[in-house]
């Protein structure tokens, strides 16, 4: 009896903070346009594809990627979070943003990664009383949100920073401009932060969006095939083109609403 009390409870708590994150994403919709619930969907698929892919040739067990699957799933639809911390002037500009605007823009990734490590807050609150799933969660979302612009080459963004500063941290700093930290490169950069930052790229040139019109497929394969080794993890990448045919189905899946037109 004691057993089912706890299971029910348990239960109702993981439904509750299921429920809160759904809430996340609709906000970060709300207040980013290119932010779609579909977008967010196709990433979250995505991802999960090219990890089990990856768990499998690594020798994970079917445990271990089952574990992990609804976790990177939420984390990785929540890689963009941070933005509902942007202006609209800045998140909804049409054209393209100043060196100012696209270094504030940049801060998204640090304010997102702090919202899932800021125990201070409402939510780290609320999900700090759930289960050890949660703090899987928690460390997860904030690795994605933090990692997802990352390059392997080095040259992405934000790098070796202190979260809850955002500054770089000892000895990390680039020489000459001590406000501006090292990017975080090959392996330094966490899995799941790989694997989000090809699975985002991947839908956002394949999809139309308020500055671009959407890139044809064999244009954005091509990319993805010459960015190996450079922007996103070689090894990634040859799963990726080795799931494509699920890939392609999951953007069905998740299609955009047509707009009505004018």
């Amino acid at each position: 009896m004691m057993f089912a009390s706890i299971a029910s409870v348990a239960l109702e708590r993981a439904q509750m903070t299921r429920a809160l994150l759904l809430r996340m994403i609709q906000m970060a919709e709300m207040r980013d346009p290119e932010e779609t619930g579909p977008h967010v969907n196709r990433v979250g698929s995505y991802s999960i594809e090219i990890f089990e892919k990856w768990g499998m040739k690594h020798g994970l067990s079917e445990e271990e990627i089952d574990k992990k699957r609804d976790i990177l799933r939420m984390a990785a639809m929540l890689h963009d979070v941070g933005k509902v911390a942007v202006s609209d002037k800045i998140l909804k500009k049409r054209g393209q943003l100043t060196e100012e605007e696209y270094e504030t823009m940049k801060r998204h990734t640090v304010r997102g990664a702090r919202l899932f490590l800021d125990k201070a807050s409402d939510f780290g609150e609320m999900v700090s009383e759930m289960n050890h799933y949660h703090s899987d969660f928690d460390a997860m979302a904030a690795q994605v949100a933090l990692n997802h612009h990352e390059k392997w080459n080095g040259r992405g963004y934000p790098g070796h920073v202190d979260i809850a500063t955002g500054s770089p941290l000892k000895d990390y700093a680039v020489p000459d401009y001590p406000h501006k930290a090292l990017g975080k490169k090959e392996e330094e950069i966490p899995l799941v932060g790989r694997i989000v930052a090809l699975a985002d790229v991947y839908d956002a040139l394949s999809t139309k969006r308020s500055y671009k019109e959407a890139w044809d497929e064999a244009k954005v394969l091509d990319l993805i095939g010459k960015e190996a080794g450079s922007h996103f993890d070689p090894e990634l990448v040859e799963i990726f083109f080795s799931c494509l045919p699920v890939l392609r189905s999951i953007q069905q899946r998740y299609k955009e609403p047509e707009m009505p037109s004018e």
